[in-house]
């Protein structure tokens, strides 16, 4: 029972030091090069006027989404962006409407 302990102990202290000496994951690139390709990769702009744009997304949050209406809406009159809604889609994809709007002066 006392070789089995030891046997079993010095595996264990071997596995957990291979897992200390592996080589720690390297970074290609940086950060936002790849969430540019998910971006490309997972949305679409499905439609757009100067008052609101329509997204279809997968694989991404709506808090990911959002900075990207913020920008359009900007572009298109210094506008903010304000979510009218999110619907689910074919296929699991889903579609978000902003709305553009300055609400400070629109009553």
């Amino acid at each position: 029972m006392n070789k089995l302990k030891i046997i079993v102990g010095v595996c264990c202290l071997l596995s957990a030091c291979s897992a200390f000496q592996s080589e720690p994951a390297k970074v290609q690139g940086s950060y936002y090069a790849d969430d540019a390709e998910r971006y490309r990769q997972n949305v679409a702009v499905k439609a757009e006027t100067p008052d609101y744009v329509t997204y279809e997304y997968k694989d991404i949050r709506i808090d990911e989404l959002a900075p990207l209406a913020a920008m359009y809406c900007d572009a298109s009159g210094g506008r903010q962006a304000y979510l009218r809604e999110i619907i689910l889609y074919h296929n699991n994809l889903r579609r978000a409407t902003f709305d553009c709007a300055n609400l400070a002066t629109e009553e």
